[in-house]
């Protein structure tokens, strides 16, 4: 295979996971709206199955750029449509078949630690330092494969079941897909938002191990030890708040970016504040009913339409440069600030416990599909018609 095919691959995967992504958010919050529909069944529907194979991928990506090397290639290429199927298995097995966990957890745990392993070489085989955010990476598949290994661990021993898979819930959503996303808004925002940021690398840098080490003393505290949720708020705020803070201070860009995807990402980022701040309270004691959905709609949702508008022009037309990709990039991208805002609205009013508020998550959804199945039929007619 050549670096061409393969760095055309990784895009067609990109843009296939994130079509199953969006579709995977929609299906899933569907139910959302009822106490009853809400279960580990619906997470591991949007986590393993949208969220997962979309940011592993995402990072197979972004790799070969943060450490200047070629394109990967077998067996790299399949991890994320593994982790794909895992994560499907493992949805299906909660809502029919549990025996069938312990399957999705260890083909998940092989083809993460595959990634981890390619990362890994690629870090210490390139020519200088990497790009801090590769090891933001790296940490986040750490705390992937210990939320895995958790549940493991669980059936082996039942008894301690509800301990770990609290662990396993805070370690995979602020470990894995915290430091996952953290880790490239920290660059992508002002690439997209169109500002240099010199403050990126070392804070970056200075972060990691802030964002690591209260990623596992959330998750330990929402396991077994209440009181370690607490420091480690702390602990992940410090490089939160470092990124968070000067957006502030940058408003204007995101005022008059208003129908920019930097929009929806500087959203996400904020969202991420309350998911930290609940996820503390959720381990001293408050119902997961009301913060995993607070994750969904205030961070995820947000974090992954603002991605996929900038970035799926790119991955179809990398070079930049056609009448067709300046069309989608720029209507792909209308009314990003309102979709994250309502967003944000719905994950803070399920988490207030007001009902039927996750059908405003749900119509965001909805309407953004509307929004892309309508810019992509315009381009497919207009340029057919002038072929």
């Amino acid at each position: 295979m050549t670096v061409r095919d393969s760095s055309m691959g990784i895009r067609r995967a990109m843009i296939g996971l994130a079509t199953v992504a969006l579709f995977a958010f929609f299906a899933t919050a569907l139910p959302m709206h009822s106490q009853n529909g809400f279960g580990p069944d619906i997470v591991h529907a949007i986590v393993a199955v949208g969220m997962m194979p979309l940011m592993l991928s995402a990072m197979i990506y972004f790799t070969p750029v943060l450490t200047h090397s070629r394109a990967p290639g077998w067996p790299i290429l399949p991890a994320p449509m593994i982790v794909l199927i895992a994560g499907s298995l493992a949805a299906g097995s909660l809502a029919w078949r549990r025996d069938l966990i312990p399957i999705a957890a260890s083909v998940a745990i092989l083809a993460v630690a595959t990634v981890f392993g390619w990362m890994w070489r690629r870090a210490h085989t390139m020519l200088g330092s990497p790009h801090p955010g590769l090891y933001w990476y790296l940490l986040a598949l750490i705390h992937l494969l210990f939320g895995l290994t958790a549940i493991l661990l669980a059936i082996l021993w039942p008894e301690h079941w509800a301990a770990l898979r609290r662990f396993h819930l805070h370690v995979n959503l602020l470990g894995f897909a915290g430091m996952t996303a953290i880790g490239t808004l920290r660059v992508l925002v002002p690439t997209v938002a169109g500002y240099a940021d010199p403050d990126a690398r070392p804070q970056l840098h200075r972060g990691l191990y802030f964002a690591a080490s209260g990623t596992l003393l959330i998750a330990s505290g929402a396991g077994w030890w209440n009181w370690l949720a607490w420091p480690g708020l702390a602990l992940w705020s410090i490089p939160l708040l470092e990124f968070a803070l000067p957006l502030v201070g940058r408003w204007r860009k995101f005022v008059w970016g208003w129908h920019r995807a930097s929009a929806a990402l500087g959203i996400s980022i904020f969202g991420y504040l309350l998911v930290l701040a609940a996820g503390a309270l959720h381990a001293g004691g408050s119902p997961p009913s009301a913060t995993v959905p607070l994750f969904f709609f205030a961070f995820l949702f947000p974090l992954v339409t603002g991605a996929v508008s900038y970035l799926l022009p790119v991955w179809i037309w990398p070079a930049r440069n056609t009448p067709a990709y300046e069309l989608v990039a720029r209507e792909l991208a209308h009314g990003s600030a309102a979709r994250g805002l309502l967003f944000l609205t719905a994950g803070v009013l399920t988490f207030a416990g007001v009902v039927g508020a996750a059908w405003l998550a749900v119509a965001t959804l909805a309407a953004y599909w509307l929004q892309a199945a309508w810019v992509f039929s315009r381009v497919f007619t207009r340029f057919r018609s002038s072929a």
